[in-house]
């Protein structure tokens, strides 16, 4: 009786998995793409605005007679882009971007010390019809540092350029116009122009020298206007 029913369960599992595998033939069609790897139209032609947050510090001298770490530590920051997506595989626009950082020295209590970019950037867009997009930033532009020390005539304004700067975001892409992803970056900038608040004019930085800031954090982008392509495949002819 055991032996029968032993029979039986393995003749209806055999045939459960023989229906499968006939069921799976008849389909012969192409299976549906996880959402990971489901592909997006990209955008071309559109408006672009880019928001980022995250950490941010800088390292280096300021000049001869100063070190970044005797002025700021470690701080958090928030960007602003605003650009225009020429092709799904190029970007160009204007940035800006402003810090908040951990004041250093022996009056660190009562200071403030904030930081202000503005500058443009080319990014390259390394897979834009996926859903995972790694996008690379290049670009330029003017950096200041502001020192707000007791008293307004010791607060000291420094300024000069970023000289170039190097970015890397993995967008996330939730939809063909929005994207969310971690970044990472720094840049090169140089200080040439200080001024104190008891002075009437700016004077430059005695021995200025090549100083980086890095940052990382998490950055949006929402795409507006324009249209969405999609990724043209050539077929090789025989």
């Amino acid at each position: 009786m055991k032996a029968n029913t032993g029979f039986v369960v393995a003749a209806g599992a055999l045939g459960v998995l023989c229906a499968r595998a006939a069921s799976a033939q008849d389909f012969g069609g192409d299976v549906s793409p996880s959402y990971l790897s489901s592909p997006l139209r990209a955008p071309s032609n559109a408006l672009e605005l880019g928001v980022g947050a995250g950490y941010t510090q800088g390292f280096g001298r300021i000049g001869s007679e100063r070190r970044l770490r005797d002025v700021s530590g470690p701080g958090a920051g928030v960007a602003v882009k605003l650009g225009y997506r020429a092709t799904p595989k190029l970007g160009l626009g204007l940035t800006s971007s402003y810090e908040q950082y951990m004041a250093m020295g022996p009056e660190r209590r009562d200071t403030d010390v904030r930081g202000m970019t503005a500058g443009v950037e080319a990014r390259f867009h390394l897979a834009p019809f996926e859903r995972i997009d790694p996008v690379i930033s290049l670009g330029s532009g003017y950096r200041a540092l502001w020192t707000a020390a007791p008293g307004r005539q010791r607060d000291t304004l420094t300024h000069g350029f970023e000289l170039a700067r190097l970015g890397a975001v993995i967008d996330v892409r939730m939809s063909d116009s929005v994207a969310l992803g971690p970044s990472i970056g720094g840049g090169l900038d140089v200080f040439l122009l200080e001024r104190t608040g008891g002075a009437s004019a700016a004077r430059e930085v005695r021995g200025s020298r090549v100083n980086s800031f890095v940052f990382a954090g998490l950055e949006g982008r929402f795409d507006i206007g324009g249209h969405r392509a999609r990724e043209i495949v050539e077929i090789a002819r025989r």
